[in-house]
């Protein structure tokens, strides 16, 4: 009797063709899967390394031409840093009080001119309004501050009447307290009753000021009425707040900046 051979199986090529296609898949999935992970953290890394230089890029801007634009907010709850100075301060030249410190007789460039515009125009129209002072840097008002506290017996009677370093207007070079000769040019709430005073208040939007503190609104703005407190945000800004009868805060708020 003949023994049965044993079928040997032999596998067709295709087979082999089949297995080629199937790993070449699998790789290439693995690499795309890889790649993907792989970029994702490159991206992550370079979203962090940009976000890193924006805020940087920021904070130098901010440093270097020192303004947020005319709408900056300085107040209590909106401190500057003591190393903020305005990059286009220029001095004033005229109509200022000459008793008073000459470091603080600057504004930013676009406030200053409007600010001489005014007092020539008050002098044309025969009254006497000068700046008593302008700009204060973080040290000048620290030491005001200081005085003010001394003054009044404590940190709380001097913040109605005076900023804390950080926190005063006069460093955004944008406020400008003036007087007039009638008053010895001192800051005076009775500054509302001189001619002066009364042309301020019914004119300096004209020229792109507002009366800064008004009064009745110390609950806004932090401070009681001042009416020889002017504060430069434009022209078309100050007709707006000047014709609605509302503080630099509302206005801001309602343009949600």
């Amino acid at each position: 009797m003949k023994k049965k051979r044993k079928k040997k199986y032999r596998l067709k090529p295709r087979f082999f063709v089949i297995i080629a296609i199937f790993l070449a898949f699998v790789l290439s999935v693995s690499s795309c899967t890889i790649n993907k992970i792989s970029d994702k953290r490159d991206d992550k890394k370079s979203e962090k390394k940009v976000s890193q230089q924006v805020d940087v890029s920021r904070a130098e801007l901010l440093k270097a031409d020192g303004n947020n634009g005319l709408f900056i907010l300085i107040n209590k709850q909106n401190a500057v840093e003591d190393w903020y100075t305005p990059a286009d301060l220029v001095p004033i030249e005229s109509y200022y009080a000459i008793d008073r410190s000459a470091e603080c007789r600057y504004m930013r460039s676009e406030a200053a001119s409007a600010f001489l515009n005014l007092a020539a125009d008050a002098e044309a129209a025969g009254l006497d309004i000068v700046m008593t002072t302008a700009y204060r840097s973080y040290d000048y008002q620290t030491t005001l501050w200081n005085q003010n506290v001394a003054r009044y017996g404590s940190e709380e009677e001097a913040n109605m009447i005076s900023a804390k370093p950080g926190q005063s207007e006069h460093q955004s070079g944008l406020a400008v307290d003036i007087s007039t000769e009638s008053i010895g040019y001192k800051l005076l709430e009775s500054f509302k009753d001189t001619p002066e005073g009364q042309w301020i208040a019914e004119h300096a939007h004209e020229y792109g000021f507002i009366l800064r503190y008004l009064d009745g609104k110390s609950d806004i703005t932090g401070y009681v009425y001042e009416p020889w407190h002017i504060r430069y945000v434009g022209k078309t800004a100050a007709a707006e707040i000047h014709d609605s009868g509302i503080t630099l805060e509302e206005y801001l708020n309602q343009l949600e900046i």
